[in-house]
């Protein structure tokens, strides 16, 4: 089975039982039909139910600070967990500055991110 943890930005709130009885008020569902994929409504509440229920370990994320530094400090926490396959062979992550990048869209984090991997 495949090792799973979530993110959760501040301030996230689980959606309250009523709103998994009526998905439609808590997602969008108007944009897709998740049917021809043979994704049911249940589908859907049973994954949340797990992916935010106690079972499933979470990470807070940082607030405050860019998204690049959100991105390393949640990297550095999977690596801390007792998540061999992602650390096996990796340097440990830099807990300081040091690390230059030259990137040709400066300010744009996702492409930091990417870069930085």
């Amino acid at each position: 089975s495949a090792r799973v943890v979530t993110v959760w930005a501040p301030g996230f709130v689980a959606p309250a039982e009523d709103e998994l009885m009526h998905l439609d008020t808590y997602i969008d569902l108007e944009g897709c039909n998740l049917a021809q994929y043979n994704i049911f409504e249940n589908d859907i509440r049973v994954s949340l139910n797990k992916l935010l229920g106690a079972e499933t370990p979470h990470i807070i994320m940082r607030t405050g600070c860019s998204s690049s530094v959100q991105f390393k400090a949640i990297t550095s926490e999977l690596l801390k967990r007792n998540m061999p396959e992602l650390s096996k062979g990796l340097p440990p992550v830099p807990g300081e500055a040091g690390l230059v990048l030259i990137s040709a869209e400066p300010g744009n984090d996702e492409a930091m991110a990417a870069a930085s991997i």
